[in-house]
């Protein structure tokens, strides 16, 4: 249905439509709402390299004393952590996980561990 004398607008980052829902505010018979892409996350510039970050979670996980790090690998791409392996609790499943969140540089952790055991 369009009405005459009645238009949608829009600018890169705002859509306002005079057609839309009445009983929202700040619009003329319409709602008028922010419209923003989902942006890329991308790692920050001075982001360390995977190799070095995988080392620096291996480290954090070594120093820990509360895991068998033989058993679990750890690999990075683009500021993402993967843990593998294999550990006979959930708690050290997630210990692990927590160890590497919080690892400068770190955007995300991928967890594989399973769990054998308990």
């Amino acid at each position: 249905m369009i009405r005459k004398g009645l238009k949608a607008t829009s600018s890169p980052d705002r859509v306002i439509s005079y057609l839309a829902e009445p009983s929202r505010s700040k619009g003329r018979g319409g709602v008028r709402q922010p419209v923003r892409p989902d942006l890329p996350v991308l790692p920050p510039e001075d982001a360390p390299e995977d190799t070095v970050l995988a080392q620096r979670v291996r480290e954090s996980l070594n120093g820990d004393g509360r895991l068998e790090v033989g058993s679990i690998g750890v690999g990075a791409r683009d500021g993402v952590i993967v843990l593998q392996g294999r550990v006979p609790r959930e708690f050290q499943r997630s210990l692990a996980n927590a160890l590497a969140e919080k690892v400068p540089g770190t955007l995300n952790v991928e967890n594989q561990i399973m769990v054998v055991g308990e």
